[in-house]
């Protein structure tokens, strides 16, 4: 049995500090092995140790700095601790090391979307919705395309959600927005009553309901 599946039955016997242990001997044992070092990063930051596992992270880029998978280690590490902008460089590493990953590509956009870029996102949440029809990526990528007001294509994007997730109240809420947006207000208003149909305490749609029902009087 190999380190790897000695630390996964370890992992799921919940003897994490076993597996850490195991770990560390790999990397005594074979100290200019990277991929020891990326399987004890990614332990440790499983299990919420991120200072740690940001060394190994960096370690293991200083053995190999092609290493695709220690920069998507210390991307995911930013992403959690919210430097975005950090995270967004790692990522876009992985991404010039050629890992075709959807989410990859839907964590550099949210990354961008973070930091209120949503021209920069826009490119990423495409190419991971391309690579994985995925509800949570094509609403990101809706999300992205309406704040900057490409409303037809945010129209499709929110229809395609609702095809494949029929109870979507988030994208249905937005549909309606775009609707309102682009001056359909009935169709808007319809829409807006049908996401409260599916989510009673959904607060925008109600505002939103609201705003519109007081306008009208």
């Amino acid at each position: 049995m190999d380190y790897a599946e000695q630390v996964a039955r370890l992992v799921k016997e919940n003897k994490v500090e076993e597996a850490v242990q195991l770990l560390l001997e790999a990397v005594e044992k074979e100290p200019e092995n990277p991929l020891h070092y990326v399987n004890l990063g990614t332990l440790l930051f499983d299990h919420n140790q991120y200072e740690e596992a940001e060394r190994f992270f960096l370690q293991a880029l200083q053995l190999d700095e092609k290493m695709a998978t220690a920069h998507y280690g210390l991307a995911s590490l930013h992403y959690e601790r919210g430097k975005y902008k950090e995270a967004a460089t790692a990522l876009r590493a992985c991404i010039a090391l050629e890992m075709e990953d959807p989410h990859v590509y839907y964590l550099t956009g949210m990354a961008y979307l973070n930091l209120k870029n949503p021209l920069l996102a826009l490119p990423f949440l495409q190419r991971a919705t391309e690579l994985k029809e995925d509800t949570t990526y094509l609403f990101q990528y809706g999300l992205a395309l309406a704040k900057l007001e490409h409303f037809t294509m945010a129209e499709e994007v929110f229809e395609n959600v609702l095809s494949l997730d029929k109870n979507h109240a988030d994208a249905m809420y937005n549909l309606a927005i775009v609707h309102i947006q682009t001056n359909r207000f009935e169709e808007g208003f319809s829409l807006l009553k049908k996401t409260l149909q599916l989510q009673p305490d959904h607060k925008l749609a109600e505002k939103a309901l609201k705003q519109m029902t007081e306008k009208d009087e």
